[in-house]
């Protein structure tokens, strides 16, 4: 999670506990200095809970949905990393000599498509994924940057 949202979300939280506190506070005491009667300070008691359970309830789904953005985000600069070193390398994978691991980096290929591709080496070019019924126009179209033959 992002610091940002991380010290967001505590500053939510705390605020919820202050409000809490004061309410509490004041349920203990009213205008003129008498005590309440206990069935009143048990209502204010319990709205200011059903309060801070709603306040924490949408604390946690914006934690939730941030969650959720931090994770697409690692996995998208991750994705980066991977096709940013592939490219290193002169361009891409070498259809012709890539490991089954280096074969499932490619964006849509399964352990089953890396196998087919290892099956039906060599290639002369890299459609020849496609010529040879490898993989579809499709899938291939996912790949065609990031693949090359030597």
């Amino acid at each position: 999670m992002r610091r940002g949202m991380l010290s967001d979300l505590t500053l939510r939280l705390a605020a919820t506990l202050g409000l809490c506190a004061a309410l509490l506070w004041m349920a203990s005491c009213n205008a003129n200095g008498r005590p309440e009667s206990d069935q009143q300070i048990q209502k204010q008691a319990q709205q200011a809970t059903e309060n801070a359970k709603k306040a924490a309830d949408k604390a946690a789904a914006e934690a939730r949905v941030a969650a959720a953005n931090a994770e697409r985000e690692a996995n998208d600069v991750a994705r980066g990393v991977k096709a940013g070193l592939h490219n290193g390398k002169g361009g891409g994978v070498d259809l012709n000599s890539a490991s089954r691991a280096d074969l499932e980096g490619l964006p849509g290929v399964t352990a089953a498509t890396a196998r087919r591709i290892e099956n039906n080496r060599p290639y002369k070019t890299a459609h020849d994924l496609v010529r040879k019924g490898v993989v579809s126009e499709q899938e291939y179209d996912r790949m065609a940057g990031n693949v090359v033959t030597r």
